[in-house]
């Protein structure tokens, strides 16, 4: 070896193994994404579904007043019953969205003024062994009525996902 490949030994061995590592990580980000939740379990409203070994439902909305929504919005309130299997059902973000017209869709909000209860939750408890209600809040314009769907998916149950109607 001569004494500039001697000297950057171990800078090229670095780069040996960091650009494939490279290569193969950035892949990877991309093509993760495409593994999304594609095929919906629909549920219609008062009815349950078996779902990532979990019964779930029925889901439940109802319109709600809280202190800090603005005057030119509504609150729906959705109560999702959980019976958890084994394991727990660890869940993505629960999306509510609009059947019809715009097909708009809003994420929970946390900001609205909700007393702070400890049992309440918000989030799929993956830890869980008995029943439990998720009870989420979310904002919408004044002319959405309903009827909505509260979607969320479980990652090992992809590429299915829960479509709960609900109705306030």
């Amino acid at each position: 070896m001569t004494g500039w490949w001697r000297s950057n030994a171990i800078a090229l061995g670095a780069l040996v193994v960091l650009v494939p590592a490279a290569v193969v990580t950035m892949s990877w980000n991309e093509w993760a994404g495409l593994r999304q939740a594609t095929e919906p379990i629909s549920v219609a409203s008062g009815e349950s579904v078996r779902y990532a070994d979990a019964l779930v439902g029925p889901v439940a909305a109802e319109f709600t007043r809280l202190p800090q929504a603005p005057q030119d919005a509504r609150v729906v309130t959705v109560t999702v019953p959980i019976d958890p299997g084994d394991p727990a059902i660890a869940c993505s973000p629960f999306v509510l969205r609009e059947v019809g017209g715009a097909r708009r869709e809003w994420a929970p909000r946390s900001d609205l003024g909700r007393e702070w209860d400890s049992d309440r939750k918000t989030y799929c408890d993956d830890e869980a062994t008995a029943p439990y209600e998720v009870e989420l809040d979310y904002l919408v314009p004044e002319d959405a009525s309903g009827p909505f769907t509260v979607e969320f998916g479980s990652a090992g149950s992809y590429p299915e996902f829960v479509s709960a109607v609900v109705t306030p």
